[in-house]
């Protein structure tokens, strides 16, 4: 009897685990062929890339190498030119010194475009964040923080601070220049 029962079982768990590698590989298989057709975005819509390094992690490995990604976005400037996608992990990110496209990216379209790539080593909570602000915020909290500001970060007013900026540099330089060789306190 208790024979019976556990040829049974191995039975069974046989059967199982049957189906599951017969399950598993098929999804595995299409699961590669998606990461090698997500690798290649970029060159079927026309932007130049670095080489992918690795097939789940895109260039992730390569930016993130010797925490010098501002260095190798520089490098890959010099290569691919002023625009060109990199493959960090799932995300698709197009980088750019584009002054026309980044005009109409944050000034002109700035309510179309609410996705920016933010480093996880500054990435704050977006929706319980207190110190979300502009700079680090992303979605849909960017778009409303980047549309209250538009409003007041036009021309005229921006003119209409210029004097009240140029006297507290003035003043700071000189304070500074009072206090060449001493301990200077900048907080009031």
């Amino acid at each position: 009897m208790l024979l019976s029962s556990l040829s049974i079982f191995a039975m069974f768990l046989f059967k199982i685990g049957t189906w599951i590698l017969l399950i598993s590989l098929p999804l595995g298989i299409a699961y590669y062929f998606y990461l090698k057709h997500r690798s290649t975005y970029f060159q079927r819509v026309g932007l130049p890339q670095p080489p992918i390094t690795s097939t789940y992690l895109g260039n992730l490995e390569e930016f993130e190498k010797d925490h010098q990604q501002w260095e190798t976005l520089i490098k890959w400037q010099k290569i691919y030119g002023q625009t060109f996608g990199v493959l960090l992990g799932a995300h698709r990110v197009v980088v750019t010194s584009d002054l026309d496209i980044l005009n109409e990216v944050f000034v002109k379209q700035f309510h179309t475009f609410q996705a920016r790539m933010i480093h996880p080593s500054v990435a704050l909570d977006q929706e319980n964040g207190a110190q979300t602000n502009v700079f680090l915020g992303q979605g849909n909290r960017w778009k409303r923080l980047r549309s209250l500001f538009s409003a007041s970060l036009t021309i005229s007013k921006i003119k209409a601070v210029d004097p009240i900026m140029k006297k507290a540099h003035n003043e700071l330089v000189e304070v500074l220049k009072r206090n060449e060789n001493g301990i200077i306190d900048v907080k009031p």
